[in-house]
């Protein structure tokens, strides 16, 4: 009897054992970058300190984007440390959805003061927080693309193809929005992701295409008088691996508008040449400064390259600041004049465009990661997704004043 009652003691020990070992190895700790957009190398994983580094892959040179999931690491407070400043000045953009939503570790409403770029920051997961993503910013992938195409599915305006496949044979998406007067209208030409890890371009593109679909004066106007083109993603492969993009070996797809070696590249060159018809076009393509980069602002080109073009993006430039709605600060003074490379290998988007002899203006817009500030300012506001969309939708109402006025 005692040997049977010793025994029964015993495997309720091995039992409850095994469930507490069952369930440390449930909350341990998985930091990976397993999904579209990721991109992080883990140095060491300690209990209270991990130290991570970004992934450079194919860039050349240093670059700043990375992007991480943690998993399991319930209750815990984790130190995670960078062995450069890569971290803006929000802190790390944070998900717990899945990536739907993102938040800024130091986020704040309206204005706020800003600290200095740093390499390291605490986080304190709660007791539901299974998983948690980090970014240098709010990811933007294909997934994302496709819940705001989702919402538009029923407007006939839009038109949604391929532009081409990728080197790895992903589908480039092509947006078209068929103005009504196409032989008499503009054309408007937007692309986003010419270096695949500048994500907040993205969502100001979805407010610019909001606006142009949408039942209002503006948008109403815009499907009337012009016909858009939009390529949300110049470096697809890039968006989806989560590379940096940026110095890409042997050039990026923004320094590839003379030797063409990226399809997109070269199917996008194709298809414009083609569908502008003879028409008056502008162009936008939408970028992110560094990650210290704290104002909005354009690249325009130098008046004695081209004084039409420069006059009217000068012109458009005027209007939206303006009209400007959104918190987000953007001043014409901000813009810089764009350096052209003096390799003439390495043509950027932007410099092709202005051989074209229907264009009246190009623009390259940079629109910050985590801070929108005046120049020299001492607090700044925070870039969110919703806030960059207001700033498309502004961009948007700019464009038809400008185009409406234009002679």
């Amino acid at each position: 009897m005692k040997k049977h009652i010793l025994s029964s003691f015993l495997a309720i020990v091995l039992l409850a054992g095994s469930a507490v070992a069952s369930a440390a190895e449930k909350t341990k700790v998985e930091i990976d970058a397993g999904f579209p957009g990721g991109n992080i190398i883990v140095v060491d994983a300690g209990e209270s300190v991990v130290r991570l580094k970004q992934d450079l892959r194919d860039t050349k040179g240093r670059w700043f984007y990375w992007s991480f999931r943690v998993r399991g690491a319930q209750g815990k407070t984790l130190e995670f440390q960078f062995d450069d400043k890569i971290i803006s000045y929000l802190g790390p953009a944070i998900s717990k959805d899945g990536g739907k939503t993102w938040t800024w570790l130091y986020n704040k409403t309206g204005n706020l003061p800003y600290s200095a770029v740093s390499s390291a920051f605490k986080y304190t997961f709660g007791k539901d927080d299974t998983e948690v993503f980090f970014s240098l910013s709010p990811n933007y992938t294909e997934k994302d693309l496709n819940a705001f195409l989702e919402k538009h599915k029923s407007n006939p305006a839009l038109k949604i193809g391929t532009l081409c496949k990728t080197t790895k044979g992903r589908n480039a998406e092509l947006l078209r929005i068929a103005g009504q007067n196409p032989r008499r209208g503009f054309k408007v030409v937007l692309t986003a992701r010419h270096h695949a890890c500048e994500t907040m371009a993205s969502y100001a593109l979805e407010g610019i295409v909001d606006t142009i679909l949408s039942d209002t004066p503006d948008g109403r106007w815009l499907r009337e008088h012009a016909d858009f083109l939009i390529v949300p993603f110049m470096d697809k492969d890039g968006v989806e691996d989560g590379d940096q993009g940026k110095n890409r070996k042997p050039h990026d797809h923004n320094r590839d508008y003379a030797k063409e070696i990226h399809p997109t590249v070269r199917a996008f060159k194709k298809q414009v040449t083609e569908w502008i018809d003879g028409r008056p076009t502008v162009l936008f393509d939408m970028h992110c400064p560094s990650e210290k980069g704290k104002t909005l602002f354009f690249f325009t080109e130098a008046a004695e390259l081209n004084k039409k073009i420069s006059d009217n993006v000068n012109r458009y430039c005027s209007l939206l600041e303006a009209e400007r709605k959104s918190p987000l600060y953007y001043k014409k003074s901000h813009n810089r004049i764009a350096k052209n490379s003096k390799n003439p290998a390495l043509v950027k988007c932007n410099t092709w465009f202005m051989t074209l002899p229907e264009t009246i203006a190009a623009m390259t817009l940079e629109i910050p990661y985590a801070l929108a500030a005046d120049i020299g300012a001492t607090d700044g506001v925070a870039v969110t997704a919703d806030r960059a969309r207001l700033f498309g939708k502004d961009m948007a109402k700019a464009l038809r004043i400008f185009l409406e006025t234009q002679h």
